[in-house]
Parts: structure tokens; C-alpha cells; sequence
């Protein structure tokens, strides 16, 4: 097969090309959290921190620790159902995931204090983990584009930078110079010149895109409470946050029609496969501080602030192209290995105003209201030569995010040794006014 260029439109693709780089994407997926929690907890909505005595509270307000009279042990166990909606050229196509984890578990030493004329009535002590996100999910989209091909975004791009092929490799080593390899971009000279060429000249291809990611945040929560005159509790959490994120991308354009046909000598485009695949890694750390004020048997009132998550994260990512043409010609490139690159997230910092009731022995109920704004977390490289690479990440930040408004409310009805729960809770959008998170900025 020769080496041929041709001219290219330019166009609008909904595909979005998975950058190599870090980007605004990567702090809101580690500041968007989820707290695994204990049963009762979870049956509350997540809106039980304010009610004390229970491990959940290690991850929420850690002064809930006070109010506990005995030691105790949780193990709880979940399974999470996720579903996604995939849609491209008014063709939908959904996909349903089901996961088996645990969310919580809790040791607390509680050591109370019976002594009447002792103002501080006890402390206790807790180290519990927590699972935070679980990023387990499979999408798919699937349907004809009779106008364009992702190749003509890698054809513009190279018109754009004026890049000479012998520099495809140093300079888009994972993506264009794998279409160059496999021939499907390439370049060929006539008596007008030499123009740009792409194996899908005008669009008629089926697109297929499949994204599977793998892994999760959890949290390791080291908490102290204590408890003054049965009136204020107050305590503290050191939590060591762990990250495991896998995504694996699969983008296909075939000619199922066998209706494309190249406009120059060459083997008609049958179809191709182009897979990435990004593993995050990493570890950071935060501090938690609440309080709970408890005026009277029925009413407590609860507040805590928790300090950003400074996380530390290494990336590797590598790709790969297979091209098919008429009369059995195939072609396998892969990227070279990507060195592991480290980088640093903050997340928002957050605070929490809760409330909490006690009916007497008929239950209890729970409200939360929690704030953060993710505008404010932040994308940096460990090496400091590399700072101005992350500029306009930054600024992405701090243009598309916003500060966000959770409320969590939930109950539990006791009748006899039965307990009854339910909760919800709603959670505000991250995006800013006038910002649609199914736009990409042009």
C-alpha cells in the first residue's frame, strides 16, 4: 500500500478523543464520593450523623464517636446496581451492571465514664474503612454516521500543527501515528500535489464505542470522640484514602454496508479497532473534625468540616490500532510504553450541617445538608517543570464547576425487635450555570 495525503473537511465529531494528558475530568471523578456506610446507615439515606453510635460517623462527624456506652464491631456487605444510557444518532442502547462489595468496616473501643462528678463522660476510639466511589460500570453506543470519521480529526490536527510524518511518532505516538502505521491515514503525490488521505473519505462507517472502567476509593478512618456532660460531643478522623481506577476504551468504525470506496488505487476500507487503556493508582490523606450538640433527649444538632483530600496519583496508558482491508490486508500497532506520570488532586474542601431526632423507642430520623465547591479543587504535577501543562486544566476547573448543595433525610421505625428504614438523598449538579455537561468545549 503506498503512502498517500488528501484534502480533509473539517467537522464536528461527538466522539471525544481520551487525552493523554490530566484534565478537569480527573479531579471531579476523585471529588465526587458516595460514603459507604454501615447498614443502618445506608437504610437512613446516609443521614444519620447527627444520631452518634454508629462507625458510619467516622467518615461524616466524627463526634458521634461520643455518645458511645460499648465497644463495637460492623461488617457490611453490598450489592450495587448501575445502569447506563448510551446514545448516538437517536439510537439508544442501555447497559446494566450489577456489583458485589462491601461499603463498611468498624472496630470502636468505646471507655466510658460513670463518675457523676467527671464533667467529661468518656472517649472512644475507632478505625474503620470505608468504600467511597465505586467506579465499576460498562457503557456502549452503537449507530451509522453517514457524514465523518474520527480519522478526519486526526487528518485536521496534523493540517492544524503542519506536522511532517516523520514526526508522527514523537509527537502523537498514541493515537495519529497508530492510524499512520495501519494505513489508515496516509500520504500520496500527483501532478496537483500531495494531498491528505484518510481510509474513510466521507463518513458511511458504524461506530461502536465501548467503555468499561474497574476499581474504587476507599478510605481507612482512624477517629477519636469524646463526650462533655452528656451535652457536647466532639471528634476527630484522620482518613488514608486509597485509589484504584481502570478504563478501558474501545472505539470501532466498520463498513458494514461495504459501501465505502477510496478515491484513490488502494484497498477499500473494510474496518478498525483503536482500544486505550488508563490505570490510576495512588494514595492521599484528610483530617475530619465534628461536633454534636445534644440540648435535650429528643433534639440533636450537628456540624463538621473536612479538610480537601490531598491525593497523589500515577497514570500509565497505552493504545493500540488493528486496521482491515478488502482482500485481507491487516495491521496491529500498539504505542510504546508510556512512562508512569505522577501527579497531585486536592478535592473540595466540605462541611455538613445535620440534624437529628429521637422518638423515644418508636425510631429516629436523620437530615444532612453538606457543601463543596468543586471549582475550587486542584490538578498539579509531582515533577514542577511540567506546572504549565496543567494551566489550562486548572482553568477548565474553575470554569465548567461549581459549588454544590447535598441534602440526605432518612428514618427508622421500631416496633418491637424489627426495625423499618428508608432514605434518599439528593445530590446538586457539580457543573456550573449555563454549562451542559453533555456539550464538550469546541
Amino acid at each position: 500500500m503506498n503512502r498517500r495525503i488528501v484534502i480533509v473537511v473539517l467537522f464536528v465529531l461527538f466522539f471525544n478523543q481520551l487525552s493523554i494528558a490530566q484534565n478537569d475530568a480527573d479531579a471531579l471523578r476523585y471529588s465526587m464520593i458516595n460514603w459507604g456506610s454501615t447498614a443502618r446507615s445506608l437504610g437512613m439515606g446516609n443521614a444519620s450523623s447527627a444520631l452518634g453510635a454508629d462507625p458510619s460517623v467516622m467518615a461524616t462527624n466524627p463526634g458521634g464517636l461520643g455518645f458511645y456506652r460499648r465497644s463495637e464491631f460492623t461488617f457490611s456487605p453490598t450489592f450495587t446496581g448501575r445502569s447506563t444510557t448510551g446514545e448516538i444518532f437517536n439510537n439508544e442502547v442501555k447497559k446494566n451492571n450489577l456489583k458485589f462489595n462491601f461499603s463498611n468496616l468498624a472496630f470502636v473501643w468505646a471507655f466510658p465514664k460513670d463518675d457523676d462528678k467527671n464533667d467529661w463522660k468518656g472517649w472512644s476510639f475507632g478505625i474503620g474503612y470505608n468504600r467511597l466511589n465505586d467506579f465499576n460500570s460498562k457503557s456502549f453506543t452503537e449507530g451509522t454516521n453517514s457524514r465523518n470519521s474520527l480519522l478526519d480529526t486526526y487528518l485536521k490536527q496534523i493540517v492544524d500543527d503542519q506536522t511532517a510524518p516523520s514526526n508522527f511518532g514523537d509527537q502523537y505516538p498514541f493515537d495519529i501515528n497508530l492510524a499512520w502505521e495501519t494505513f489508515l491515514i496516509d500520504t500520496v503525490s500527483d501532478s496537483n500535489g500531495l494531498y491528505i488521505y484518510s481510509a474513510i473519505p466521507a463518513g458511511g462507517a458504524r461506530q461502536r464505542r465501548t467503555v468499561e472502567t474497574k476499581g474504587g476509593m476507599g478510605e481507612w478512618d482512624f477517629s477519636f470522640g469524646t463526650n462533655y456532660k452528656d451535652k457536647v460531643y466532639l471528634g476527630a478522623t484522620l482518613g488514608l484514602v486509597s485509589v484504584s481506577y481502570k478504563e478501558n476504551i474501545t472505539w470501532e468504525e466498520t463498513d458494514v454496508n461495504n459501501t465505502i470506496a477510496s478515491d484513490v488505487l488502494v484497498p477499500n476500507f473494510k474496518s478498525y479497532k483503536y482500544t486505550t487503556n488508563l490505570n490510576t493508582e495512588g494514595s492521599g490523606f484528610n483530617l475530619k473534625f465534628g461536633i454534636i450538640y445534644r440540648p435535650n433527649d429528643v433534639l440533636r444538632l450537628g456540624a463538621a468540616i473536612h479538610t480537601p483530600t490531598c491525593l497523589t496519583l500515577t497514570d500509565n496508558y497505552k493504545s493500540s490500532i488493528t486496521s482491515n482491508f478488502e482482500g485481507g490486508a491487516t495491521y496491529t500497532q500498539a504505542s510504546p510504553d508510556f512512562l508512569p506520570f505522577d501527579y497531585n488532586i486536592n478535592t473540595p474542601f466540605r462541611a455538613i450541617g445535620s440534624i437529628g431526632l429521637v422518638l423515644g423507642k418508636n425510631g429516629i430520623i436523620g437530615a444532612e445538608y453538606e457543601y463543596l465547591n468543586y471549582s475550587s479543587s486542584d490538578i498539579s504535577p509531582k515533577d514542577k517543570q511540567f506546572e504549565s501543562s496543567f494551566v489550562d486544566a486548572n482553568n477548565t476547573i474553575k470554569r465548567r464547576y461549581a459549588a454544590s448543595h447535598n441534602f440526605r433525610l432518612g428514618g427508622e421505625l421500631r416496633y418491637e425487635a424489627h426495625r423499618f428504614r428508608l432514605g434518599g438523598s439528593y445530590y446538586g449538579t457539580p457543573f456550573s450555570n449555563g454549562y451542559n455537561d453533555k456539550k464538550t468545549d469546541q
